[in-house]
């Protein structure tokens, strides 16, 4: 048995080369939007690390705040300062609430210290839930854009599929292996 059969040729590496070339291009695309969302996970900002670490967050933190656009996301940038104004405020309002309370009278005074770290662990909590659920949102978003975007991709490479695949169904619908009867039954 021989590998060249009379009258069939095999098929051209070009052609091959052709259909991987359009996955690989498709792979590609898909892998150069996808990078963007990882590296923001895994690039999250730091600014306690170091002093220079801190310069850069609050020149970031600053170009965030300034962007009434919107043009970039400053999410995961100003979530620390977003936390520690939180923290600020769980614990500064029980405080606030008990000295007021204790120049009005001792005894709501004590009453109010009581409540103050339960209130104070409560909104200090509160806000880390609100803040949580922002970066969760935040990652959601990134996730559902790029699997829109890979979508678009994998739509386009189907239509680039679909309409060689149309011409091939065309062509064979034309060829007649058999040929329709007119008239009667055979017996």
């Amino acid at each position: 048995m021989t590998d060249e059969s009379a009258g069939t040729e095999a098929p051209q590496p070009d052609d091959e080369l052709e259909t991987e070339s359009r996955w690989i291009t498709w792979r590609s695309t898909a892998a150069r939007r996808f990078p963007g969302a990882s590296a923001e996970e895994e690039t999250a900002p730091e600014p306690f690390v170091s002093r220079r670490a801190f310069r850069r967050w609050c020149a970031d933190a600053v170009r965030g705040l300034l962007d009434v656009q919107f043009r970039r996301p400053a999410t995961r940038t100003i979530l620390p300062l977003a936390y520690l104004l939180g923290l600020l405020f769980a614990f500064g309002i029980p405080i606030a609430l008990t000295v007021l309370m204790w120049q009005v009278s001792a005894l709501l005074g004590i009453f109010a210290a009581l409540i103050a770290v339960p209130l104070g662990l409560s909104i200090a909590a509160s806000v880390r839930l609100v803040l949580e659920f922002l970066v969760n949102a935040s990652r959601l978003a990134t996730r559902v854009e790029h699997i829109s975007d890979l979508a678009d991709d994998l739509f386009q490479a189907l239509s680039d599929v679909a309409e060689p695949v149309n011409q091939l169904s065309e062509d064979v619908r034309a060829v007649q292996f058999w040929r329709f009867r007119r008239g009667g039954s055979r017996k």
